[in-house]
C-alpha cells in the first residue's frame, strides 16, 4: 500500500471533520443531554421531597384526629359523669324534700289525731254527764 499526499490530506480532513463535529454538534448536544438529566433528577428529588411531605401531612392529619376523638369521648364521658352526679343530687334532694314532706305530714296528722281524740274524749264525758243526769235525775 501506499501512503501518499491524497491519504495524508484526507486523514487530517477527516480529523478535522471530526473536531468540527464535537465542536459544533456533540458538545451543544451533550451540553443538552446533561442539563435535560440534571432537570430530570432535580424534578425527580423535588418529587420525592413533596411525595414525604404529604406523607408526614397526612400522619400529622391522622394524629390530630385520632387526638381530637380521644378528646371528644373524654368530653363525652366527663359530660355522662355529671350529668349522672347531678341526676343523683337531684333525686337525693327530691328523696330528702319528699321525706321531709311525709314527716311533716305524720306529724300534723298525729297531731289531728291527738285533737280529735281529746275532742272526741271531751265529747264523750260530756255525753256521758247528760245522760247520767237525765238518768240520775
Amino acid at each position: 500500500m501506499e501512503f501518499n499526499a491524497t491519504f495524508l490530506v484526507s486523514a487530517i480532513s477527516f480529523l478535522v471533520f471530526v473536531f468540527l463535529m464535537n465542536k459544533v454538534f456533540y458538545a451543544p448536544l451533550t451540553d443538552i443531554i446533561t442539563k435535560r438529566e440534571k432537570i430530570v433528577d432535580d424534578t425527580l428529588n423535588e418529587a420525592k421531597n413533596s411525595h414525604e411531605q404529604a406523607y408526614g401531612i397526612l400522619k400529622d392529619r391522622e394524629n390530630k384526629l385520632n387526638k381530637a376523638l380521644e378528646d371528644s369521648k373524654k368530653i363525652i364521658l366527663s359530660g355522662t359523669e355529671n350529668a349522672n352526679l347531678i341526676s343523683k343530687e337531684i333525686l337525693q334532694k327530691a328523696k330528702n324534700d319528699s321525706s321531709e314532706e311525709l314527716s311533716n305530714q305524720k306529724a300534723d296528722l298525729q297531731a289531728q289525731n291527738f285533737e280529735l281524740k281529746s275532742k272526741l274524749k271531751n265529747t264523750v264525758d260530756e255525753l256521758t254527764e247528760i245522760i247520767t243526769t237525765k238518768i240520775l235525775g
